[in-house]
């Protein structure tokens, strides 16, 4: 049994009943009545949620029409690029596919307790042909990624023909789910791609010891200066130093001189008071003999 999908008729009427304050029904194809205003609102609700999850079905069956044109390249096995997005759109597949799941359990829950009202019908007849939409997605998805194994089973099992290998089916199913399918080329491109990494690392690494011999020069440099200051000051050092020690000895013999002249001092002062002492003696006697004679 088909239903037919009344999706674009229902969205046309309730947007022009629900303008209308008017309570009168309007004829819809096989004589049916539209609802009352009190289910316009609940309608509404429904053709947007409808709407929604069938915009989440039509970009499955686009990620779905993408994965076929990629997987349709010449370059496909050969190309990290494209494989890598033919693993993002089926991600996003799957993110898109639970979100449909249950956008419909939703519908379905609506559809429970919904009863036999217009609102009712026309969420029982959406859920099953949005369900029908996504069941159609679903499958023709499943399709594809089940030809796009197949195929890379096929390329896997010549390799592995062409290499002469022993491999069982539960390794060769192994390999499979992990992407590792040049047996005949000996994953040359991927040593390739390890090679350059490392090449850029070690050059990377090159530069970081050019930079810290760079370095080191300029500390050597910097050292060098300072031992050549170091040098020319040398001299001025020294002779600063002997002027120091010859300060230090004319210090010495000066303290000494002074001792010296001090002692002499005090020498010259006592000859000296005995001078006047011997001269007054004598002039006291001179004057004394003159007196009495």
């Amino acid at each position: 049994m088909t239903c037919k999908d009344r999706l674009t008729e229902l969205r046309r009427i309730a947007s022009s009943a629900a303008g209308s304050s008017e309570s009168e029904p309007f004829d819809v194809e096989g004589g049916e009545a539209l609802p009352p205003p009190a289910q316009h609102q609940q309608i509404q609700e429904i053709i947007i949620e409808v709407e929604r999850t069938r915009a989440w079905i039509n970009d499955i069956i686009q990620n779905t029409l993408h994965i076929r044109r990629l997987h349709s390249d010449p370059t496909y096995h050969t190309n990290t690029v494209l494989q890598e997005r033919v693993d993002s759109l089926i991600t996003a597949s799957n993110a898109i596919g639970l979100k449909v799941c249950g956008a419909l359990r939703q519908l379905e829950e609506r559809c429970k307790s919904a009863g036999s009202a217009a609102a009712g019908r026309i969420t029982r007849l959406q859920y099953a042909v949005t369900r029908r939409l996504y069941a159609d997605a679903l499958e023709d998805h499943h399709r594809v990624l089940q030809l796009l194994r197949d195929h890379q089973l096929r390329l896997l099992h010549d390799q592995i023909r062409l290499t002469n290998l022993s491999i069982t089916d539960e390794e060769c199913e192994r390999l499979l789910d992990s992407n590792n399918i040049s047996f005949f080329v000996d994953n040359v491109e991927a040593e390739t791609a390890q090679a350059r990494l490392a090449l850029r690392e070690a050059e990377v690494r090159r530069d970081d010891l050019a930079r810290v011999e760079e370095a080191l020069k300029n500390v050597r440099d910097l050292f060098l200066n300072l031992a050549h200051l170091i040098a020319a000051q040398q001299e001025q050092v020294d002779s600063v130093e002997y002027y120091a020690l010859q300060a230090t000895e004319r210090v010495e013999y000066g303290g000494q001189e002074l001792l010296k002249g001090t002692v002499s001092r005090r020498k010259a002062k006592k000859k000296k008071l005995g001078l006047i002492l011997c001269l007054t003696s004598g002039f006291l006697i001179v004057l004394l003999v003159l007196i009495i004679t």
